[in-house]
């Protein structure tokens, strides 16, 4: 009999085992992500962020974040002057390797000098949610990653983010609202 518990504690022991190896995430969960496209296109925008992987189980994962968006003052048409500031943070599943949807969100100051309408001057706090599809190129074989202190890798993303609310909106030319609007990101990140 005590052989039989033995033996059942054993397999018991194993299965669990490989079951907590399954389960358990990599070494590497924290990240670090700059836009290296939104400097360039459409210009005068800085955005990066910090990643945590929640939780994984072969190729689904989970990923949260907290990040910075950036955009210092620049002269539009429609409105005058204009800039933003929020603290972005959300939720990064991947589905497939490295297949992902993303809900994004910011919240932050915006502010609007000398109105291209009435010449005043507009400080908001804005709102904005987004929704994204991506995909995660690892630059390495895991082989590879696994012995780095620091892995890179390229995300892109394509999708839709609206300014949900403003605390004070300004006028703008032609205006008939909010509507969503269309971002495309190219990240440059890595993984320790």
């Amino acid at each position: 009999m005590k052989k039989v518990i033995l033996l059942v504690a054993i397999v018991f022991s194993s299965v669990m085992h490989v079951h907590a190896q399954e389960m358990s995430s990599p070494s590497k969960r924290w990240g670090a992500e700059l836009n290296i496209l939104w400097p360039i296109f459409p210009g005068n925008i800085y955005k990066g962020q910090v990643t945590y992987e929640t939780w994984r189980k072969n190729d689904l994962a989970g990923d949260a974040y907290v990040g910075f968006h950036i955009r210092p003052s620049e002269f539009r048409e429609d409105e005058g002057d204009f800039a933003n500031y929020a603290l972005t943070f959300g939720y990064r599943q991947f589905f497939w390797k490295g297949l992902h949807a993303e809900i994004y969100q910011a919240i932050g100051p915006g502010f609007n000098t000398n109105n291209a309408i009435d010449g005043k001057d507009y400080t908001s706090w804005d709102y904005e949610v987004g929704l994204l599809l991506g995909y995660r190129l690892e630059l390495f074989k895991k082989e590879k990653r696994d012995k780095m202190k620091f892995s890179p890798y390229l995300s892109t993303q394509q999708g839709f983010y609206y300014l949900a609310a403003q605390s004070n909106p300004h006028p703008i030319k032609n205006s008939e609202g909010e509507r969503p609007f269309y971002v495309g990101t190219l990240n440059l990140g890595i993984r320790f």
